[in-house]
């Protein structure tokens, strides 16, 4: 079987912890959790859901008469599939595409106003500050960590939080900050994967605050990583 992207695997993994599901809850599900680290268009999981079943990897059921909604289930070759590439080596490293970084690598050296310079990090610090703000309220929604060595820890740290918030939770991942700027809680399975992965995004975004704050207040020179000239 060709490799699968890695959209088609996000499509596979929420099958996996969300059970037959629409494309529209997938979508609202991809948006509160791992859509913050992995951009993924609406019209793709229509596509991916597409590619999925012509290679039996899910199944789509359509409703005969009213909306003639589509839910969409994973096979046993599916959950095969998942668990092949769960447990394989991750081929590519991390894909970054910060617009901040691009604008800062095409100042001219010797030439950019300071003062822009310094504007662009400020905004660049503001927006990361709201992004780590972001990731801070899911933390706050998470359930507690269960203390190791308890009987049936593993299954209740998977099922904490199970009907808080229904399908406009985070299954699987992590929560979001909802519209109306209303945070959405951190979803009923939301155990040491999910936690993992949000702490990686608490990372990021301190350090690129810290980054970012440093150029703003001490340009660009502070961050160059080059030895100095004797």
């Amino acid at each position: 079987m060709p490799t699968l992207s890695a959209s088609a695997y996000v499509v596979l993994g929420l099958l996996e912890q969300m059970g037959p599901t629409t494309p529209y809850a997938l979508d609202r599900e991809i948006q509160q959790s791992v859509g913050h680290f992995w951009d993924f268009p609406r019209s793709q999981i229509y596509a991916e859901a597409a590619r999925l079943a012509r290679r039996g990897l899910v199944t789509e059921d359509r409703e005969a008469t009213g909306r003639r909604r589509r839910t969409l289930s994973l096979t046993q070759q599916g959950r095969d599939t998942l668990a092949d590439w769960l447990t394989g080596p991750a081929e590519r490293a991390t894909d970054v595409r910060d617009e901040g970084l691009l604008r800062l690598y095409f100042q001219r050296d010797g030439v950019s106003d300071a003062g822009e310079v310094r504007r662009l990090a400020e905004a660049q610090v503001e927006a990361h500050r709201r992004k780590l703000a972001e990731y801070e309220a899911i933390l706050a929604t998470a359930p507690p960590r269960r203390a190791r060595g308890v009987a049936g820890a593993g299954a209740a740290d998977a099922g904490a939080g199970a009907g808080s918030v229904g399908a406009a939770g985070a299954a699987g991942a992590t929560g979001g900050v909802g519209a109306g700027g209303g945070v959405v809680g951190a979803g009923p399975r939301f155990g040491a994967p999910q936690a993992a992965a949000l702490a990686f995004g608490l990372r990021f975004e301190e350090l690129a605050v810290a980054y970012w704050t440093e150029v703003a207040e001490r340009g660009m020179g502070s961050v160059d990583p080059r030895p100095g000239r004797g």
